[in-house]
């Protein structure tokens, strides 16, 4: 006779799970290349704006490619215009800080334009953001943008003003009156340097920088021998500068 404590009791098979609505995705682990959340937004954005537009990018999947919550996105950027309007103000900001700097120091004028220069082109190449197909959206013509041109429009004034003090103190007044047509060259060539980040890698970003510099000191009239000592006055009045760029790799 058996009884019922010695049979061995059955066990159920296990359940399978109940087939439910697919769940929304998990954002990707966040990136891991040595940049902020904020700086990881601005080159996000950068790319996608240069892919495929900035009206048909949106704030999610900019965020999806950073691999976070749109939540947090919207904690670094109220917008996607407010994205656009930083990552054209990165290029300028930086510049006119150091140019008001210059201004309020006892330097030479020809070394202030150079030091300026020198800056301003660091600041441009060594910027990880695709910058050269941002500053041809479309968009840049709407209103909303426009106190980022106008700060643009600072700054060129800036290497004017900078510019006719050198000439002035280098040259008599009817030659500097006839080299300061062509001033905006100066500006002019600093400012084409975003596009030559589209081709050139680090050691010819930085060969691109050096002979930017000198061509705008011959843009001023600087003599051929007194170039080297100018450069060499700029980049010690760039040390003494609180905020220092990071140097571009040679």
């Amino acid at each position: 006779m058996t009884h019922d404590a010695d049979k061995t009791p059955a066990v159920a098979p296990p359940e399978r799970p109940t087939p439910g609505k697919p769940g929304r995705p998990r954002s990707a682990p966040k990136q891991r290349n040595g940049l902020s959340t904020r700086e990881e937004i601005l080159q996000a954005a950068s790319r996608l704006f240069g892919e495929q537009g900035y009206g048909k990018t949106t704030t999610r999947q900019i965020a999806e490619a950073v691999g976070i919550k749109q939540s947090t996105m919207y904690y670094h950027f109220a917008d996607k215009g407010t994205i656009l309007t930083s990552l054209l103000s990165s290029t300028v900001t930086p510049a006119l800080e150091f140019a008001r700097w210059l201004t309020e120091q006892d330097l030479d004028p020809v070394v202030r334009v150079c030091a300026l220069v020198t800056f301003d082109l660091e600041t441009l190449l060594r910027d990880r953001l695709n910058l050269h197909v941002v500053y041809h959206l479309p968009e840049l013509e709407d209103a909303d943008f426009v106190p980022t041109r106008s700060a643009q429009t600072v700054l060129r004034d800036t290497y004017r003003e900078f510019g006719r003090a050198a000439l002035g103190a280098l040259h008599t007044h009817e030659h500097a009156a006839d080299l300061a047509r062509d001033l905006d060259l100066v500006f002019a060539l600093v400012e084409a340097s975003v596009s030559q980040r589209q081709w050139g890698g680090e050691g010819e970003r930085a060969r691109y920088a050096e002979s930017a510099v000198r061509g705008s000191l011959r843009l001023l009239g600087v003599d051929g021998p007194a170039v080297p000592d100018v450069i060499a006055r700029a980049n010690a009045v760039l040390a003494h500068y609180p905020v220092q760029p990071t140097p571009i790799s040679r």
